[in-house]
């Protein structure tokens, strides 16, 4: 990519006036993401641009930009931390975390780009303190030795990349509007995706006895400590395992019609009831996934 060539295009967009309001903002932001997408992603020229003037994008963009900070700052600690991703039994995977880290950070200057470029002033990266303790002493620790023992980073990472591709699905109906945005996002979510499922084959190598496979099954070993989210249900409900969210084996055609997998999967290509939940990922809610990024910060 022609660096000089992204800035002219970043440049290119019109100054938003001191007072404008939120409405006009997400129309340049719609139109400033669209630019950048433009240069970044040569493939996504072929879609129209369209603005996406909707209060629920601009809190899409910033959801999704404190996840992609999270999960810079979760890499660039584990990579600095000498017991984690600096010691010798180490040494092979630490090429890939480095490579991760790298999209991460892409990922999170491509947001906040299109936030500034848009007008609007991004928030500070929050500090991450991935013990759960949130930069607090005398709170708990959710999740000892994470940045000492590497079976227990790899836990809370594979956790944080399923939620990572589940929180962008969730945030994906806010972007419908503009195609452009839509498409940067869903490729950032497919590569969220790939994270996940990389790390959770590092996990069955190194972990003895785990069974985990490539993708979110009900036959995994549960990582420990588990990250939980408010229930769906509200009220004094119990919290809940991020992949509670996973074990839907109805997908919805349109209002209460589903696809009838049982009638239409038989015979020789019938699959088990269970086999429906593993085949398509679920989006996490918004309240969920902001809950998820707060407990580190």
């Amino acid at each position: 990519m022609n660096l000089l060539s992204f800035l002219d295009q970043l440049s290119a967009v019109d100054a938003s006036p001191a007072a404008a309001p939120r409405r006009h903002l997400l129309r340049q932001l719609g139109q400033a993401g669209a630019k950048a997408a433009a240069v970044a992603l040569p493939l996504a020229l072929a879609l129209p641009a369209q603005a996406a003037p909707t209060d629920a994008s601009l809190d899409s963009t910033l959801l999704l930009l404190k996840l992609e900070e999270l999960l810079a700052a979760f890499y660039t600690q584990a990579l600095a931390a000498g017991a984690v991703l600096s010691n010798a039994a180490q040494a092979a995977v630490r090429p890939d975390f480095e490579r991760i880290l790298a999209q991460q950070q892409n990922h999170a200057r491509f947001l906040r780009t299109s936030l500034t470029s848009g007008g609007l002033t991004p928030p500070a990266t929050p500090a991450f303190d991935f013990s759960g303790r949130k930069n607090n002493a005398g709170n708990p620790t959710l999740f000892p030795n994470v940045m000492t023992d590497y079976n227990a980073f790899l836990q809370l990472a594979q956790q944080l990349e399923d939620a990572s591709a589940s929180i962008y699905l969730g945030q994906m109906v806010t972007f419908r509007s503009d195609r452009l945005l839509l498409d940067v996002v869903l490729r950032m979510q497919s590569v969220e995706a790939r994270h996940a499922s990389h790390i959770r084959t590092l996990r069955r190598n190194t972990q003895s006895g785990a069974v985990v496979k490539n993708w979110p099954s009900a036959a995994d070993t549960p990582p420990t400590p588990a990250v939980l989210v408010p229930s769906p249900a509200g009220g004094s409900a119990a919290p809940v395992s991020i992949y509670s969210f996973e074990t839907n084996e109805k997908q919805v055609v349109t209002g209460a019609n589903v696809v009838p997998f049982a009638s239409l999967l038989t015979g020789s290509i019938a699959v088990q009831a269970g086999a429906y939940a593993s085949a398509f990922d679920e989006p996490l809610p918004t309240a969920q996934a902001t809950a998820l990024l707060n407990l580190f910060s």
